[in-house]
């Protein structure tokens, strides 16, 4: 197929051509200029496709390095049970006793809320400021909280996992992007991953680092007493090396989609050994924590696990024990423990919340029907779909 590298397909898996195809018409309906496709099946490649291009006259390839957004949040996550695991912090310590300032009616604010988007803090901070991570934390501890933490959601694109990264660097000394790289991205297989690239990495990377494409995306403005939908620019700063360079543990990931897939191996083969020393740790972090919580910014109550989406909260008719995560109009992965299934599709197109929302969900029930026809288990659409 005319732009699309296909280097690690696996024979003998009836269907999955057709994603790949799907994936090429979406490409040519104008959603993304080009995306990734990485899909595995207990471990076993089956897909590992790049289709369209990185940017105008150059092919994207399956090596290249995406911005995950959001899908970056379950890496973090991992950390803080790992430290769980190691008994070094509990669920329901405060916030406060790690984050030096902390106040602002957020005190009882815990681990736990913060993990299941309830602590009260989603505006705090943002993750398009140039701006250090100590200025960052200090803003964050000292903003007002919205409502008691622990009494509402809403999903806290960056300022919560800023917090739970400070956490882990009060608890165990190494910065985020550090301890990410030696406790889960190494561990993971993650060669190619970076939380924040440095300049001179960024230098040497050069066009593997693909440019973001806007392609529709629009956020809400209120003007004149009234909401509307405006278009959202925001590749203009995310493309920017200072942003590039920058430490951001729920949303700035970059690396090729089969890396991302590799860190969901690592959570499905060998019972999650790589990165846990229990598999109950695995089981805690992808059970409910939260049901039937009105989230303020999604405006539904999707159930939620420990810092992932777990099945009813990702678009897609998708097993009833699968979990993940969605990034910003532009990707998603997710592992199905039943089926032995993960996926990973990370896409340069930004577009707009409805169309990505569609895009994720064709492409989501396309890898299920191509590489598990027979399902092992139930499967779960939610009411609300959400990215």
């Amino acid at each position: 197929m005319a732009g699309s590298e296909v280097p690690g397909a696996a024979a003998g898996v009836a269907g999955i051509d057709d994603v790949v195809a799907l994936i090429e018409r979406q490409r040519a309906e104008g959603l993304h200029a080009g995306a990734q496709l990485y899909v595995s099946l207990w471990g076993e490649v089956v897909c590992d496709v790049a289709v369209g291009e990185a940017r105008a006259g150059r092919a994207l390839r399956s090596d290249d390095l995406m911005l995950w957004y959001s899908s970056t949040k379950p890496l973090t996550a991992v950390a803080v049970a790992q430290l769980l695991e190691r008994g070094a912090l509990a669920l329901d310590d405060e916030v406060g006793r790690y984050v030096a300032g902390w106040g602002g009616g957020k005190e009882r604010c815990t681990v736990r809320h913060v993990l299941t988007h309830m602590g009260g803090f989603a505006q705090a901070e943002t993750f398009d400021d140039d701006v250090s991570w100590d200025e960052a934390v200090a803003r964050i501890a000292a903003h007002r909280a919205a409502y008691p933490p622990g009494t509402w959601a809403s999903y806290h694109a960056t300022s919560g996992w800023k917090i739970l990264g400070e956490i882990v660097r009060v608890v165990d000394g190494r910065p985020i992007d550090t301890y990410l790289r030696e406790e889960v991205m190494a561990p993971a297989g993650m060669v190619s991953s970076w939380l924040g690239v440095p300049l001179a990495d960024q230098d040497r990377l050069g066009e593997r680092l693909v440019p973001l494409h806007w392609t529709g995306h629009v956020m809400p403005v209120m003007a004149d007493g009234a909401i509307s939908m405006q278009p959202y620019h925001i590749e203009d700063i995310h493309d920017q090396p200072w942003h590039r360079a920058k430490v951001e543990p729920g949303a700035g990931g970059r690396g090729p989609a089969s890396d991302l897939g590799r860190f969901y191996e690592a959570l499905l083969v060998d019972h999650a050994e790589r990165l846990f020393r229990r598999p109950l740790t695995l089981d805690l972090l992808t059970a409910c924590h939260r049901s039937g919580v009105l989230d303020r910014i999604f405006l539904s109550s999707p159930p939620w696990g420990l810092g992932v989406q777990i099945a009813g909260s990702m678009s897609g008719t998708i097993g009833y024990r699968a979990f993940g995560h969605s990034g910003m109009a532009s990707s998603r992965g997710l592992c199905d423990p039943v089926e032995g299934l993960v996926m990973v599709f990370v896409c340069n197109g930004l577009t707009g919340p409805i169309e990505n929302r569609n895009r994720m969900t064709d492409v989501t029930n396309a890898v299920y029907a191509a590489v598990c026809p027979q399902p092992k288990g139930p499967r779960v659409a939610p009411a609300v779909a959400l990215s």
